[in-house]
């Protein structure tokens, strides 16, 4: 066999496409612009930002990159003046393959008050677009202000995300106190119900942790998820329980650890372990719009071990550890 070369042939350097040189991409977005792809409406030019507010991320980005041939040059013009873009300018090469991640964040003292739309146009200096228009970024802005008196967690965006070592308020008795377990869980730590060999807790009356949250939102319902460590029940007659309510209405009981026939284990069993968490989701009567509540937690049982509450008031996405920690003010 001789040593011989495969067949060469001759290929032609790289064209621009139809959507030109310039392309967009969004924080919270796998669509992209210009051009047409599953996750946007066909041939749509705009693409739509998370939401941003005083008591969310500080800043929401957008990526500029090359999609052709030709080196370009980008600004970022935002329509409303209080809309900051970080940088407003820069420069694509296509060789290098450079990306350029803008900031765009907010001057909240010029901002107007409740929710607007801001608008942003990515333009290039060829004005080469291609068969499209030029990109527009919209950006739903909300301004909120809690009470200066009013010391807790913020909704932002939809949502409440609490670590449960952060409560506003323990009511630790001397017979059953909540202690917390260092590095424990997935985020941050866990808490538990010591003594370990404590009697069953009734709630109300029994020893509580209480959130003081703020919410926005103008909604009726909230659902609560708790985040608990992966045990299971050690006593038949004790399975694993907690309870949930917001202020004073009757606490929800809820057993997230299904009792199961001696030597077999919950069907959830083997998911629990991949993700390392027990879940469990609640229904609660809430009053929005700008409404200050408590949400109170209470471990039934020695064994119970809470990580994390996220209170989805409409906004929560889908995610693997769960929303980060809400601000506190």
């Amino acid at each position: 066999m001789r040593n011989t070369l495969p067949p060469l042939a001759y290929t032609q350097q790289l064209e621009t496409g139809l959507a030109g040189n310039l392309g967009v991409s969004v924080e919270g977005s796998n669509a992209s612009i210009p051009g047409d792809d599953s996750y946007h409406s066909l041939s749509s030019n705009t693409l739509t930002l998370p939401p941003i507010d005083p008591y969310g991320p500080s800043s929401r980005w957008i990526d500029v990159y090359s999609r052709g041939a030709d080196d370009f040059s980008f600004t970022v013009n935002p329509i409303d003046k209080w809309i900051v873009a970080k940088p407003s300018s820069g420069k694509i090469s296509a060789s290098s393959g450079n990306d350029v991640r803008v900031q765009l964040s907010v001057d909240w003292s010029k901002a107007p008050a409740g929710s607007s739309l801001a608008s942003i146009y990515v333009n290039i200096s060829s004005n080469n677009y291609g068969n499209f228009g030029v990109p527009l970024v919209q950006l739903p802005v909300n301004k909120t202000t809690v009470p200066s008196s009013f010391h807790g967690f913020v909704e932002s965006d939809g949502t409440i995300s609490i670590e449960a070592e952060h409560a506003t308020r323990n009511t630790s008795s001397a017979k059953t106190t909540y202690a917390v377990i260092p590095g424990y869980g997935r985020t941050l730590s866990g808490v538990t119900l010591l003594p370990v060999l404590a009697e069953s807790q009734q709630a109300p009356s029994s020893p509580r942790l209480e959130y003081d949250v703020y919410v926005f939102s103008k909604v009726s319902l909230a659902k609560v998820t708790v985040y608990l460590g992966p045990s299971l029940n050690a006593l038949p007659s004790r399975p694993l329980k907690y309870a949930v309510a917001f202020d004073d209405d009757t606490p929800t009981v809820v057993q997230y650890v299904p009792s199961t026939n001696l030597g077999t284990l919950p069907s959830t069993w083997s998911d629990t372990v991949s993700k390392g968490v027990w879940t469990d989701t609640t229904s609660h009567s809430v009053q929005g719009d700008g409404k200050a509540h408590t949400l109170k937690l209470w471990a039934l049982e020695p064994g119970v071990v809470f990580q994390k509450v996220v209170v989805d008031l409409g906004g929560v996405r889908p995610s693997y550890l769960g929303p980060p920690e809400s601000k506190i003010v």
